[in-house]
């Protein structure tokens, strides 16, 4: 079991995508696991060129209010006075029964392409109201230990081999390591991307790439991974040299002609209606969006050095007070990962950024919310909503089945907004099932690795959803 630490990337620290780090701890703690000699091997595997970015929604989003039971009479203005969202300002996702936040709108684009999975009623059985206790077993993937530091994403790697033939395997970019990449090898963290400074030594400032060769010729046992040493950082610094070519500006409603591009694209493809302005928080999401879409871009000249796993964080969903309804703090933050979600869609599709030399990746790309629980149906006293259970997440891209899952007539019946403890709507999917369906059906992954990577689950008898097709 991983120690609890919080050894992020920054300044010198950035050589952890092969495993391994230069700086800060020393190199013969690390070599030679078998983490890295699996990321040594010459050739990859039949799904080498499949890709996940994750993207945690931190606090517990209501998802009652996200995606919207609207065929409930229970979702009413009676039950959420200030909250309730009526039909006329929720949009239609087309089953008679489901509605999407309005705040959410640059989502629909994704959806009517059949390449966004709105998935409802997702959780862990006998889940935990603690935030800490909460992300952790969504990140560790077991819930019988709520203080595993312990990835499964990380188990994951390593029991499939993920990390052959590439540069830069996996990579997140939050303030800390999330658990999801924990484990005995850590892997690239970035944790302020404009602050992230990749230089050598001092004074001299070398850039990674051309001083490289001889900037560690003096330290021992390492030169059987010199070449994969290389190969790590020369990927993570051209990531971040691409990332700074690009425009970092805010969207400015009084100028038009100046409209915030979360990526570089055209005014077809990300006009100036776009929505806005956001948040100031929404500046760093976007940012760290940019470096995990950038990694996962593979090169037409090098093909599959895309990186495999990547992720990043957005914070604020734990809306006690004054969630509001159409306009609040959970709208703000919904409007901000609509915008970043149909941006993936559009850069990683390729658009725009095929006269830069990357080969678009959208269709063996699955990116996925996470949040630790949702909100209590009924509304408190102070204009919010409480830590409660199952939740909705989104699912989205070229492979997925898109529509809507656990949240029609037939798998919304009566009663389900109380359903668990008179109060949260009721556990119909583990995020155990849709996630290892996701790993095993999009990723790749062993039938054989599903115990080693979620503890138990052959066991468990669990329905997965179908989202992968």
């Amino acid at each position: 079991m991983a120690r609890e630490t919080d050894c992020d990337c920054s300044r010198r620290s950035f050589l952890r995508g092969a495993g391994l780090t230069l700086a800060g701890i020393g190199v013969s703690s690390l070599l030679p696991g078998p983490f890295l000699r699996q990321a040594m091997a010459a050739t990859a595997g039949p799904y080498a060129n499949k890709k996940l970015l994750f993207i945690f929604l931190r606090g517990g989003n209501d998802g009652v209010n996200t995606v919207i039971p609207a065929g409930d009479p229970d979702y009413s203005a009676l039950n959420r006075p200030t909250l309730y969202i009526p039909n006329g300002l929720s949009l239609d996702l087309g089953n008679g029964f489901a509605r999407l936040h309005p705040a959410m709108a640059a989502l629909m684009p994704v959806f009517a392409s059949g390449d966004l999975a709105v998935v409802h009623r997702v959780g862990v059985p006998a889940n935990s109201m603690s935030h800490f206790d909460g992300q952790r077993v969504w990140e560790s993937g077991n819930p019988a230990q709520t203080k595993l530091f312990e990835g499964w994403l990380y188990r994951y790697i390593v029991e499939n081999a993920v990390a052959q033939g590439v540069q830069l395997p996996a990579l997140s970019v939050q303030a800390n390591r999330p658990v999801l990449l924990r484990g005995d090898q850590p892997f690239v963290n970035i944790a302020v991307p404009d602050g992230f400074d990749y230089s050598l030594s001092e004074p001299k400032k070398t850039k990674v790439g051309g001083g490289w060769s001889g900037e560690y010729a003096d330290l021992m046992g390492v030169e059987a991974y010199r070449p994969l040493l290389a190969e790590t950082s020369v990927k993570l610094a051209g990531v971040l040299d691409e990332y700074r070519s690009w425009s970092q500006q805010t969207w400015n409603p009084k100028d038009p002609n100046t409209g915030f591009s979360l990526f570089p694209v055209d005014s077809a493809t990300n006009p100036p209606t776009a929505p806005g302005p956001f948040p100031s928080s929404a500046l760093a999401f976007f940012r760290s969006l940019k470096i995990c879409a950038l990694s996962l871009l593979e090169s037409d000249a090098t093909n599959n050095n895309g990186t495999r796993v990547a992720g990043t964080e957005l914070n604020g969903f734990d809306s006690h007070n004054t969630q509001g309804a159409t306009i609040g703090m959970q709208a703000s933050l919904l409007s901000v990962l609509a915008y970043g979600l149909r941006s993936l869609q559009i850069v990683l599709s390729g658009a725009a950024i095929d006269t830069r030399g990357y080969r678009g990746v959208w269709n063996d790309t699955v990116v996925c919310t996470l949040s630790e629980f949702g909100r209590t149906s009924k509304e408190n006293g102070s204009g919010g909503t409480d830590h409660a259970a199952a939740s909705c997440l989104f699912v989205a891209g070229g492979a997925v089945n898109g529509g809507v899952y656990n949240c029609d007539s037939s798998t919304w019946p009566a009663g389900t907004l109380f359903a668990k403890d008179g109060r949260y709507v009721s556990l119909r999917t583990d995020y155990r099932a849709l996630f290892w369906e996701l790993l095993r059906d999009h990723m790749g992954a062993d039938p054989a690795t599903a115990d080693t990577v979620f503890p138990g689950y052959t066991g468990l008898g669990l329905t997965e959803p179908g989202l992968i097709g």
